[in-house]
């Protein structure tokens, strides 16, 4: 049963069709958003989608595809949003990877990073026009406690040099950019009615 406290929101939520950001978008189904789930498996996004909306009976549950390992692809989900909506009041950047061992996108940047902030920083910054139009916008980036052992060596940002301790490194620095971007973003936006934090959702099963 919907809690309509969301009611007249409309908020996306990435990788929202396993883990964190399937319960993340359940429960914003369950109080009545209408909600975008922005999820790189449009096969595997389709049969959770239908599953919220029948289990809290919100009809306002959609999917689009983005895959944030590719630039290509976040320009070409902002600008599908840009043709259907005028703005945003939540954006949550959940979706995330983690690779034991070195890879790249498509676009040749160290894969961890290209996908758990690279891609987030784009797409923020591409819906953030949208985002400042909202009432009262909400940017959440869902970083981790493990930003705490994070290093960000600008002399290899593309960890050529050492991918390090079987993929760890890699993904430290990464939820430590996520960090970094919410605190510089919060300081650009002062004074908006848009406000940016990171999360920490403690340790998970997924």
């Amino acid at each position: 049963m919907m809690r309509a406290v969301m009611k007249g929101k409309l908020v996306v939520v990435t990788g929202a069709n396993s883990g964190i950001g399937k319960e993340t978008a359940r429960g914003l189904a369950a109080m009545g958003a209408t909600l975008i789930m922005a999820c790189r498996n449009l096969e595997k996004a389709a049969p959770v989608r239908d599953a919220i909306s029948e289990e809290t009976g919100n009809a306002g549950v959609s999917v689009m595809h983005v895959d944030l390992a590719s630039l290509e692809s976040i320009r070409t989900f902002a600008h599908e949003f840009a043709r259907a909506y005028t703005c945003l009041d939540v954006l949550i950047n959940n979706a995330g990877t983690f690779s034991s061992t070195r890879q790249e996108t498509e676009d040749g940047f160290e894969k961890t990073m290209g996908t758990n902030h690279l891609g987030p920083f784009l797409l923020t910054h591409l819906l953030l026009p949208f985002l400042i139009e909202a009432p009262a916008a909400r940017i959440v980036n869902v970083s981790s406690g493990a930003a705490f052992f994070g290093k960000i060596h600008l002399d290899d940002l593309q960890m050529t040099k050492s991918y390090g301790m079987a993929g760890f490194r890699a993904y430290a620095a990464s939820k430590l950019a996520n960090v970094l971007f919410t605190q510089e973003l919060a300081q650009r936006l002062e004074g908006t009615r848009t406000t940016v934090n990171a999360v920490h959702p403690g340790v998970v099963s997924t």
